[in-house]
């Protein structure tokens, strides 16, 4: 029993830390608590779409259109229908690095389950699964939510083209998740993956502070 809730912790905390840190960098205007844990919640409940519509990869022709369509596709496009269909338009949603933040809340609460079933479904490697994910898959899962979410977020500063770019930050944290998947698939080695991860972050950390810094929340506590 011990060694169960040891494993379950090592699968569950690496998520919840990520969601710590968004939130913590929500420097002018914290969001309600309450909904953050309703966003996780409803994070979760993204794997049951993309179980359910997700398609055999025996369907795919190739290891390229399985990464970006049969896996990025789906958990990404759910991710972001779902942080449309019931974050979006809450009033508390109302500066840019919200989007960051609901974004990356609702795909650590995929990731989450999905980290769950991978750690305790390989027995005798609970741990070793568990380490390896939280340097690889969870660092994936977040960063996307924050590309995604810097371009759902920019919405809230523009009246024009916010269908485009929208799309934009769908497309874009797709190619990012399917590349990452693609090499791992193809057998290239893990640093190719990684490469894939380290622009990511890159990308995540530049997002995250043009965010912080266009906050309306700032600039009025500036004047």
């Amino acid at each position: 029993m011990i060694d169960f809730i040891q494993n379950l912790a090592s699968a569950i905390l690496p998520p919840l830390f990520v969601v710590y840190y968004v939130y913590k960098n929500d420097k002018y205007e914290k969001e309600p608590r309450k909904l953050v844990l309703k966003t996780l919640l409803i994070g979760c409940l993204v794997v049951i779409p993309v179980l359910l519509f997700s398609i055999d990869k025996s369907f795919y022709s190739d290891n390229f259109s399985y990464a970006l369509i049969g896996v990025a596709l789906f958990e990404e496009g759910f991710k972001f229908l779902f942080l449309r269909a019931f974050i979006y338009k809450k009033s508390d949603f109302n500066e840019p690095y919200d989007g960051i933040l609901y974004a990356v809340v609702i795909s650590m609460g995929f990731a989450l389950v999905e980290n769950v079933f991978y750690v305790i479904g390989n027995e005798g490697r609970e741990i070793g699964v568990a380490f390896l994910r939280m340097f690889t898959a969870i660092p994936l899962h977040a960063t996307c939510g924050v590309i995604m979410g810097y371009y759902v977020g920019k919405t809230k500063m523009v009246n024009e083209k916010k269908s485009l770019i929208l799309l934009i930050g769908l497309l874009t944290s797709i190619l990012i998740h399917g590349l990452y998947d693609y090499f791992l698939f193809e057998g290239l080695g893990i640093l190719y993956s990684l490469l894939v991860l380290i622009i990511a972050i890159y990308l995540s950390n530049k997002a995250i502070k043009t965010h912080q810094e266009n906050s309306s929340f700032k600039l009025k506590n500036e004047v």
